[in-house]
């Protein structure tokens, strides 16, 4: 066992370091948060926040399958900042920063080479700039499991003798599991990998997780049966299996994945070599475990193999990489990998700033809408939940026109329908569409939005009605990313 006693000390050095690279993550977090418009899944992040408290326990697991405290804490996070796209986003901007510096923490753990490189790849990793671009909770879930390397590495150094107290690690573990539980309903696969290098002690901690997590599990097993009877998730072959990792922790291309898993299977190699086995078995299964768990749900019960979900595995992965470039000798030639790796991350993270659009242009959508309708038009959405994002853009732009979701608005909870994600967006097919067909009755336009390919209307049974009204489609325009629709309809009796 190599002793890294002094590297237990702190030095100025050190604290000025660590203070530029959350610069750096703070810079490439920030930068771009309003370049573009809320999409479908922050449209429901946004609706969720405003939705009063008791809902958030209640009515919210239902439409959105995640656990509540994302929304609460982006609840209170909009009532001081505001509404705007920039202000939604920024809490995963914000907690995105503080995950390089727990990154930071657990690569010192390891050594203090490994610190600020461990930092550095956090900061430009392209999947994690992505979701602190993205207010969704899986920037809080790899803040959870950041928290979860740390504890162990913390824990495994104590049990070592290397001079560091238990007990910071324990805590942080603790808290790391829970926060990881409540921010996704998947993340026991990531704790059950965690606590597996921990022994009995591990088992312990784990209880008290569990304990912590159990108001929630009541919903859990709710939004469970939701998900085995209906979702929307792919069932796994082996070519997504590399396809969600290329992305969760390569370089967004096949090739690269390769590569990166030689390196990471080197740095497990060097910590096991310098007698750092402990270490490496907990980094390795992380990875590993978590994988091969979301893998054998998505086979055996129901897909769920996802790599937005997969974002936990970042931290250890980093770290693990970290350590293969401080096993370097020569300080110039760990300067220059370090640096070859934050530029390549940062070549494939531009197109984050620099390809647009990237997200769904609900902006361009609600203006043109708006503009569609006039004063006395309607616009339709199928399915209903493509109203939040779009009330969103309509909002941000102080625009208001009359939107309806087809077959009801968004919640629409127990009709007898089909509920492909969720329990509150219904299928269109076989469904009364009176109210729809009142609410349309006498319009001179009429706005449906839709995508291609829907699975919410699989028989376009919205154009079928409007056919039957009269109604001919005067204009189809398409947008891109998201295959969405928009076809513009005025009764067959008018002239353009």
């Amino acid at each position: 066992m190599v002793s890294r006693s002094p590297a237990d000390r702190l030095t100025a050095r050190d604290f000025a370091g660590a203070a530029l690279v959350l610069l750096f993550a703070a810079a490439l977090r920030f930068h771009c948060l309003g370049c573009e418009a809320l999409w479908l899944d922050e449209g429901f992040s946004w609706w969720d926040a405003k939705q009063p408290l008791g809902d958030l326990w209640s009515v919210v697991p239902r439409c959105d399958p995640h656990p509540p405290l994302y929304a609460l804490l982006l609840k209170g996070w909009i009532a001081a900042f505001g509404e705007s796209v920039i202000a939604v986003r920024s809490l995963n901007a914000t907690i995105g920063v503080a995950t390089a510096g727990v990154v930071m923490l657990a690569g010192r753990e390891i050594g203090p080479r490994t610190a600020i490189a461990s930092g550095l790849l956090f900061a430009t990793a392209p999947f994690q700039i992505e979701f602190a671009h993205e207010a969704r909770p899986y920037a809080l879930l790899a803040l959870a499991a950041a928290m979860l390397v740390f504890g162990i590495l913390r824990i495994l150094r104590a049990e070592e003798g290397a001079g560091r107290p238990a007990r910071t690690g324990w805590l942080v573990f603790v808290a790391g599991g829970a926060l990881a539980l409540w921010s996704n309903n998947t993340a026991i696969l990531l704790l059950g990998a965690g606590i597996r290098p921990l022994l009995r002690p591990g088992l312990v901690a784990g209880a008290a997780i569990l304990l912590l997590w159990a108001p929630y599990m009541p919903t859990l097993a709710e939004q469970a049966g939701g998900v085995a009877a209906d979702f929307w998730i792919p069932r796994p072959d082996w070519w997504r299996v590399a396809n969600e990792l290329r992305f969760a922790i390569g370089f967004w291309t096949f090739p690269s994945l390769w590569p990166l898993a030689a390196l990471w299977a080197l740095g497990l190699l060097a910590l096991w070599r310098r007698g750092d086995r402990r270490e490496a078995i907990a980094l390795a299964a992380i990875p590993l475990l978590t994988v091969g768990l979301n893998l054998g749900v998505s086979l055996l019960v129901r897909p769920v193999y996802i790599a937005r979900a997969l974002i936990g595995i970042g931290p250890a992965f980093v770290v693990v990489i970290a350590a293969a470039i401080a096993t370097l000798e020569k300080r110039a030639v760990r300067i220059a990998a370090v640096v070859a790796m934050v530029g390549v991350q940062l070549s494939v993270a531009s197109a984050l700033y620099a390809t647009h659009p990237r997200k769904e242009p609900w902006n361009d959508i609600a203006r043109i809408a708006d503009a569609a309708a006039g004063a006395d038009g309607i616009v339709l959405v199928a399915s209903s939940q493509e109203a939040l994002p779009l009330a969103h853009a309509l909002q941000m732009a102080g625009l208001q026109v009359p939107v309806r979701g087809v077959p009801a608005d968004f919640p629409a909870i127990g009709l007898a329908a089909r509920y492909p994600s969720g329990k509150c967006t219904p299928s269109i097919e076989g469904q009364d569409l009176t109210a729809i067909r009142n609410a349309v009755e006498g319009r001179p336009v009429v706005v449906f939005i839709t995508r291609r390919d829907n699975v919410y209307d699989p028989h376009r049974d919205v154009e079928i009605l409007l056919a039957w009204m009269g109604y001919r489609q005067l204009e189809f325009i398409a947008f891109q990313p998201g295959y969405l629709e928009m076809r513009i309809f005025v009764p067959a009796a008018t002239r353009r």
